[in-house]
């Protein structure tokens, strides 16, 4: 007999995490903000090392945040998506196979 409650726990959890984060990334206070980059320069380069640079620039846009709070948010977010997909991948596996 499965317990409901108990199965659902890894779920609940990974709905707090990604709540909290959605909070912490929308809330934020002033006194937390993260100095500026320095002033942009033009670009030289060209071909596939622009594109690579692109790429690089657009990730550090969601990777390295302008404020504290924001990145414990995408932290979170991030872990509670990984603990609900676990999870959901779980319940296709085996039952002798699962963690949860």
């Amino acid at each position: 007999m499965v317990d409901l409650p108990q199965k659902n726990q890894p779920l609940i959890a990974a709905a707090a995490l990604l709540g909290t984060g959605i909070l912490l990334k929308t809330w934020k206070p002033t006194p937390l903000d993260l100095p500026s980059p320095k002033k942009k320069r033009p670009h030289l380069d060209r071909g596939v090392s622009r594109k690579v640079r692109k790429a690089r620039d657009g990730f550090a846009k969601f990777a390295l945040p302008s404020n504290m709070l924001n990145s414990l948010g995408t932290s979170l977010i991030t872990v509670g998506g990984g603990l609900a997909l676990l999870r959901l991948v779980d319940e296709v596996v085996d039952d002798n196979e699962r963690l949860f």
